[in-house]
């Protein structure tokens, strides 16, 4: 017999499997490859209460629907959501916002008063289905972000400016003053929150392919000014560039350029040509522009809808 509706069931680890394949159908469905991995998954799972925080919805015995909530800083709350490409049409993906956004209004108590409160959705812009959805339930777009890529057919010149060295962190005893140099880099991006050293570490020094060999510090005398973390294999098979930036009073001047083909030449000797990383369409730093010169081009963008659930 046919489902007409969907219908949760709770998660567990054991499904991590099946809502890898339904992420990465999705993916292909829409964008024709996946930057889904099983280590991206299982290291997301690891900060949600699953029962709680993980949404699996079922259509005639099959995984339909897949979303996860996870509460930022401030009133700031996040879901990233997919339905299977092959039972669209059916509601899942209407359920699935019900269901994260009541899930998002248990935390109103928590957040304090004053603060607004206000529940992010991220959707790849080519989904024609998404725009009408997300305006039902009275979401608004809010901001693009990009997936860059790079094919690199020879290795590129790294020029440094001059004043400026280039080396390879210190690892584990410069750690800390990377987290607080690209902490400051980062301060004026859309909707930075600071996070504590053991919280950001988590995310970027505790990530399995983690690899001091891949992470670069630039110093103007004895001054960490800028930082580079690139990974070998990270959100798809490609080389990745994870957190790059520049303290302000060192912008424009080449840092950030030359931090960038240090990590493609870097990647292009070991044998990985293409090169991938995100970055903030709207960026104010330019971030665009430095990495199009640098001739990366877009792969696919994402759009963020936002709905706000109390107002400041």
């Amino acid at each position: 017999m046919t489902a007409l509706t969907p219908t949760r069931r709770p998660a567990s680890i054991a499904d991590l499997p099946d809502v890898l394949a339904l992420a990465q159908a999705s993916d292909v469905a829409l964008i024709g490859e996946t930057d889904w991995t099983e280590t991206d998954l299982r290291e997301e799972w690891q900060d949600y209460d699953l029962p709680r925080d993980v949404f699996l919805l079922e259509l005639d015995g099959r995984l339909a629907g897949y979303a996860a909530f996870e509460r930022r800083g401030g009133g700031r709350m996040l879901v990233d959501g997919y339905v299977h490409p092959e039972l669209t049409g059916r509601g899942v993906g209407s359920e699935l916002l019900r269901l994260t956004e009541a899930r998002a209004r248990e935390e109103l108590e928590a957040i304090e008063p004053g603060e607004r409160v206000y529940l992010q959705n991220a959707a790849l812009s080519n989904d024609p289905a998404v725009p009408a959805l997300y305006a039902e339930h009275g979401y608004e777009p809010t901001r693009h972000f990009w997936r860059m890529v790079i094919d690199l057919d020879c290795e590129p010149d790294a020029a440094v400016p001059d004043g400026i060295e280039i080396r390879l962190i210190r690892d584990p005893e410069e750690r800390r003053v990377v987290y607080e140099v690209l902490q400051e880099a980062f301060a004026d991006h859309w909707e930075h929150q600071p996070r504590t050293f053991e919280e950001w570490s988590k995310n970027v020094f505790d990530v399995e392919g983690y690899d001091p060999s891949l992470v670069w510090v630039a110093l103007e005398g004895d001054e960490i000014v800028a930082g580079n973390v690139s990974y070998w294999k990270r959100h798809g098979e490609w080389g990745w560039i994870g957190t790059l930036g520049v303290r302000r009073p060192w912008r424009r001047r080449g840092i950030a350029e030359a931090l960038l083909a240090t990590a493609f030449a870097e990647l292009y000797r070991r044998g990985e040509p293409r090169v991938a990383l995100g970055v903030d369409a709207q960026s104010p730093t330019g971030a665009t522009r430095l990495y199009e010169k640098a001739g990366m081009h877009v792969f696919w963008e994402a759009v963020v809808y936002e709905k706000e659930l109390r107002p400041a």
